[in-house]
């Protein structure tokens, strides 16, 4: 796993990355081994994969959508109208049926004993051994739920007016509204269940204290026209994003601090970028990079960042990959 990054075209871009990054060869290769201890669950379009640390993949099979349980113990998986539970190799502990579409599952932290997903419209949750299967709320938004970590079985999730609700799931009490300009498009708790960050249509990500009838703590402009991507770091002292500005047709690779502070960009790219995701150590950043088919490692606890790239990343998954659609996403890097 060495190499620099490539543009759209298939030039070659290590000259105006080493500007910001120490880029380790010329060249991205496959997908060896992570950089990172831990797994990789990844959604293609044959189905999820689970990447191993040496590289190494298993096929889930011809799902649609998956999760990572609290500490990698199992996968959540979707399919149509079927929401089931497998093991990492694919073996399967549990399954349901639903009369409409089931899709975007999350398990409750830590314990895994919740499992909150949305079919059709509307918001369910059942218990992690796949029973008791309930309803919660109609009409949701088309928005992940999340869970806040804690002992309360407290979850989040946008209402579909606008607004993201925070409710303890056991008593069905509404714990705060937030607001959520031009909509809902991510819902990011810390790890100690105090502040819940959201991500607004309009790109921006406010941070806000439920417990506190709505207290917003902070704004997070990134001046640019869109937010493609937001993920907390594993210790909760950092967000990544990434923006993308259609004037110029760039996106960038941006690290805040939660305790204060400008963003610190870590790098600059052609075209659009995906999905990122940390590694479990907190020390690496994925960023996905879909026109240049390739995956983007950044070593952020080094002052000066590090790159690694993989390359070709949708013949990974699926040898018959022809174009940008076949790119595949990162679903989570766990445990």
């Amino acid at each position: 796993l060495v190499g620099a990054a490539v543009s759209p075209p298939g030039r070659v871009a290590a000259g105006w990355l080493r500007e910001q990054v120490a880029v380790e060869d010329e060249q991205g290769r496959p997908l060896v081994r992570l950089p990172a201890p831990g797994l990789l669950l990844v959604l293609s379009p044959q189905g999820p994969w689970v990447v191993q640390a040496d590289g190494s993949r298993r096929l889930l099979g011809a799902y649609e959508d998956a999760t990572w349980s609290p500490n990698g113990l199992y996968v959540a998986v979707t399919g149509g109208r079927r929401l089931a539970a497998v093991e990492p190799d694919g073996s399967l502990r549990w399954s349901l049926s639903r009369p409409q579409q089931v899709s975007q599952p999350r398990w409750f932290p830590r314990t895994g004993f919740r499992v909150a997903y949305r079919s059709g419209n509307n918001l369910r949750v059942v218990v992690g051994n796949g029973t008791e299967d309930r309803l919660l709320a109609r009409d949701v938004g088309p928005v992940a739920p999340a869970w806040r970590p804690g002992e309360r079985h407290v979850l989040a999730y946008a209402d579909g007016e606008g607004g993201v609700r925070v409710v303890e799931v056991d008593t069905r009490q509404q714990l705060a509204r937030l607001s959520a300009p031009d909509g809902a498009q991510k819902l990011i708790w810390t790890g100690d269940g105090r502040r819940l960050f959201i991500l607004a249509g309009n790109g921006r990500i406010d941070s806000y204290r439920p417990d506190r009838s709505e207290l917003l703590l902070k704004s997070y402009a990134l001046n640019a026209t869109e937010v493609d991507s937001v993920a907390l770091d594993p210790g909760s002292r950092r967000l990544a994003a990434t923006d993308f500005d259609r004037a110029t047709g760039r996106s960038r690779v941006l690290l805040m601090s939660l305790g204060g502070g400008a963003p610190r960009e870590l790098t600059s790219l052609a075209g659009q970028l995906g999905e990122i995701a940390w590694s479990p150590d907190g020390r690496w950043l994925l960023v996905a990079w879909p026109d240049a088919d390739q995956w983007i490692f950044l070593r952020v606890s080094e002052e000066r960042p590090r790159i690694v790239t993989v390359s070709n990343v949708s013949r990974e998954f699926d040898p018959g990959a022809t174009g940008p659609g076949d790119f595949p996403r990162v679903a989570g890097w766990c445990c």
